[in-house]
């Protein structure tokens, strides 16, 4: 590492052996001011106190590495040209993360967290944010739904699981107070709960996003001993077009009333709407082997 340091090492992609103890990164690493381009797969980052950031990265990749959210945190704000940024994180974090990067276009980030701040991202592009351990924590109390998409008035592509459309993930409003004319393309994915559930949120987020061209929803699961739901309150919605959907994928549905009643929705409400994808689950009978 200290041979990688002293030549300026721009690229750098480190993968350390996964276990119960994590590899401390050497202190050498932390001397590589010169990258621009980094992928850590597990290890702990505990730099010197002497370590202001690399103030040179253009794309940073954390993957299974143990970091504390207050360094995280001083990490990304630290890195001013920072355009691309993927975090996989295992451990739970408790505490908020804001995220400040001026130049970040997309962000996407996998694992347990109690909340995300986007306190400063004006040219974000991208955004995917999954749970994928399924640890809801109770974010309702820290994050409210309308505050944390207001200000992402340059986004493109929305993608969330789990984490933000799940219980205790905040309550989602009949109306929520904000609109973003850039947003293209939703994805909803990893349901793990009611279908009425998936379908109000899906349509108060979509009615917020009036340019939407293309929307899918994933429901990975439906309990059995969940009772479907009797309909979907449509006439919430009465006032609701959306003028420029042209494809709808839904994923996983098993053919309730309500999965029905949003797909004729669409329809009537989609004058652009040019092709639906509707993949039906089928139950069998737990008995027949």
């Amino acid at each position: 590492m200290i041979f990688l340091s002293k030549n300026g090492i721009q690229h750098l992609l480190l993968k350390l052996p996964i276990g119960r103890n994590p590899h401390e990164l050497p202190s050498s690493f932390f001397t590589c001011l010169q990258l621009r381009h980094l992928t850590l797969q597990s290890g702990l980052i505990l730099p010197p106190p002497s370590f202001k950031g690399f103030d040179r990265l253009i794309s940073l990749e954390l993957r299974d590495v143990t970091i504390s959210s207050k360094l995280l945190e001083s990490l990304i704000s630290h890195s001013p040209l920072l355009e691309q940024l993927v975090l996989q994180i295992s451990d739970v974090l408790t505490d908020v993360i804001e995220i400040n990067a001026p130049m970040l276009r997309t962000f996407d980030f996998t694992g347990r967290i109690s909340c995300i701040c986007l306190k400063s991202v004006p040219l974000l592009e991208k955004l995917s944010l999954q749970d994928a351990e399924l640890y809801y924590l109770k974010a309702a109390e820290k994050c409210d739904i309308a505050k944390f998409f207001e200000p992402l008035s340059t986004l493109e592509h929305l993608h969330l699981a789990n984490l933000f459309l799940s219980p205790g993930a905040g309550e989602i409003p009949p109306s929520i107070p904000f609109v973003l004319h850039s947003v293209k393309r939703l994805c909803l994915s990893g349901m793990y709960f009611d279908p009425l559930d998936v379908v109000t949120s899906a349509l108060c987020l979509i009615r917020s996003f009036p340019n939407l061209q293309s929307m899918e929803i994933q429901v990975a699961l439906f309990y059995n001993d969940v009772p479907a739901p009797e309909s979907l309150q449509v006439e919430r919605f009465s006032n609701v077009t959306f003028y420029r959907l042209r494809e709808v994928k839904l994923e996983g549905f098993i053919g309730t009333k309500p999965e029905m009643q949003l797909v004729e929705l669409l329809l009537a409400k989609s004058p652009a709407l040019s092709t639906i994808f509707y993949f039906k689950v089928i139950k069998l009978d737990s008995s027949v082997h």
